[in-house]
């Protein structure tokens, strides 16, 4: 059963901080770099500076920021536990019609994944990012941004209970920079924390986005770190409407000149339109088992002559639905003929890395396609783990909204 738990949350003051737009900021795989510069300088108490990079020193630039920040009243915590009812409304597009996502923040107790484990992982986990996680959780003492978990379904009370909840006034409103609607409201009312710990405790959840972050907490736990036993996550109903999956793209500083030939005779090279829109709906067209690369002024289609003797060579105990995994090909069939030092890929959910590509500051951009929540559902469920860096869900929660001291 899930235990999920009211907490005292650590928020910024806008009294003295300034209003969230500032503070705040998306999920990292949503900036550009241009996006990271403006945030950095948006506010001098950007949540950013409390997630910046270590240096020779560590984190003690961070941690400084938030003793200070706590000290001054930058950022405050709650005096009262309580839970964080949240809406994100996407607005419509040419592309895309309206959404609307509704989730609850909770303090949610921590256990290691297993096959009666209620919290299930959906990818795998790299152990260094993870000793990064805990790191900087050891110089930052606060959970700044939640795991993001689904739900494969939310009783129906629950939904009715965040409709109630999100008609008071909301602790948190703001509109972001992609035109996204977020709402959050607090309640402490002992009859809505019966009732949600109720609805959430019969639940089974699978981890969306955070696996490192949900890894560093089980960690901190397993080594009897003191109030260690819960962490920050947002749950959603994967039936939302507004949930959706984006693929996650490799970007390779190296590619072997002989590349055409590592890859035959099992996968051809099929010339393709070199520009990216082009060889996106090119690949959009091909059947499973397909995936595009982009290199200097050219574009291939990765179409296997054999797909299903080359997927009957990848990780033995597979299912067929793990083994039709873009990123399951791509890992484990194709880049390993191409020799490619796994240290020398960034993995990169806006396609727009070709113009890494042709400014020469990387070799090839290779383009896969992402699996369906139901796909991710049934994996995880299964107790079958998608590679690293499968996946990138929307909305994910912005950071630095509502966050969770540790201690």
């Amino acid at each position: 059963m899930v235990d999920a738990a009211p907490f005292r949350a650590l928020r910024y003051r806008p009294q003295v901080a300034g209003e969230p737009i500032s503070t705040s900021a998306p999920a990292y795989d949503e900036f550009d770099p241009l996006d990271y510069a403006q945030h950095r300088t948006a506010s001098p108490y950007t949540v950013l500076e409390l997630l910046a990079p270590p240096t020779e020193r560590g984190y003690d630039h961070a941690a400084a920021s938030l003793e200070r920040w706590q000290r001054t009243g930058v950022l405050a915590t709650d005096p009262d536990p309580a839970f964080f009812v949240v809406e994100q409304r996407r607005p419509a597009t040419p592309r895309r019609p309206a959404s609307v996502q509704r989730g609850v923040l909770a303090a949610v107790r921590v256990e290691s994944p297993g096959p009666g484990s209620a919290i299930l992982p959906h990818e795998d986990v790299d152990p260094v990012r993870v000793a990064q996680r805990l790191a900087r959780l050891r110089a930052v003492p606060a959970e700044l941004t939640p795991v993001f978990m689904i739900a494969p379904t939310l009783p129906e009370g629950a939904h009715d209970l965040f409709n109630r909840i999100l008609r008071r006034e909301p602790t948190v409103a703001l509109a972001d920079e992609a035109g996204v609607e977020h709402r959050i409201v607090e309640t402490s009312a002992d009859a809505d924390v019966a009732s949600l710990r109720a609805h959430l405790r019969r639940l089974r959840l699978v981890i969306a986005d955070g696996h490192h972050r949900y890894a560093a907490a089980v960690a901190r736990h397993e080594r009897g770190d003191p109030e260690s036993g819960r962490t920050l996550a947002l749950i959603v109903d994967a039936t939302s409407d507004g949930l959706h999956v984006l693929p996650v793209h490799r970007v390779l500083a190296e590619l072997p000149a002989d590349w055409v030939d590592r890859l035959a005779p099992d996968v051809a090279a099929v010339p393709a339109p070199a520009a990216l829109p082009a060889l996106r709906s090119a690949l959009q067209r091909e059947p499973s088992g397909t995936v595009a690369l982009r290199v200097p002024g050219a574009g291939f289609l990765l179409r296997p002559t054999d797909l299903p003797h080359l997927r009957a060579a990848l990780s033995p105990g597979r299912s067929a639905t793990w083994r039709g995994l873009d990123t399951a090909l791509t890992d484990h069939a194709l880049l390993p003929r191409l020799v490619v030092d796994p240290a020398k890929i960034a993995y990169r959910v806006d396609p727009e890395a070709a113009t890494e590509v042709d400014r020469g500051e990387a070799a090839a951009l290779l383009l896969v396609r992402p699996p369906s929540v139901s796909t991710v559902l049934a994996l995880a469920l299964r107790g079958e783990r998608m590679p690293a860096k499968t996946t990138s869900f929307r909305p994910k929660p912005r950071m630095g909204l509502i966050m969770r001291p540790l201690g």
